[in-house]
């Protein structure tokens, strides 16, 4: 990975999940699809434009290492590419949160104590619990409405 960052903004639970497991600040895997989607949509930095720097509420991620793009000289992200990337972070969680916890078998603890046990493993607040539980919940009715259980 490069010594170059960008700043995006997600929600606090996003965050928080992706810095405890991707680090502070987040290298994803070499080959991950996010990368792909920064290195796509990275560029020259614009005339008269300053570069971001780090501000409480953003999350610092490291541009990966690219023959085509230099990040020394390509380090910038439009508004428009940072979406992307955030759409791609917020895939990745709910994939991350389905195949974790989409075979929940019954339990004492009910789905909302093993989503809560799910956020403390994966180190998100208990402020964004019912954050998560409401996001699991969404997925699981949208797959009940086409018959898959």
């Amino acid at each position: 990975m490069s010594k170059f960052v960008i700043y995006i903004k997600l929600e606090t639970y996003l965050h928080q999940w992706l810095t405890h497991s991707l680090g502070n600040p987040v290298v994803f895997p070499a080959q991950s699809n996010e990368n792909a989607t920064i290195r796509r949509f990275l560029q020259k930095l614009p005339h008269g434009e300053k570069p971001q720097l780090a501000d409480a509420g953003l999350t610092a991620i490291c541009i990966p290492e690219s023959k085509a793009k230099d990040p020394s000289v390509y380090n910038y992200l439009g508004p428009l590419g940072k979406e992307a990337v955030v759409e791609s972070i917020e895939d990745l969680f709910r994939r991350n949160l389905w195949h974790e916890m989409g075979d929940l078998a019954p339990s004492r603890r009910g789905v909302n104590g093993q989503i809560a046990a799910w956020c403390e493993m994966h180190g998100i607040g208990i402020d964004y619990i019912e954050t998560v539980r409401q996001k699991y919940y969404r997925m699981r009715k949208a797959y009940a409405k086409r018959g898959i259980n």
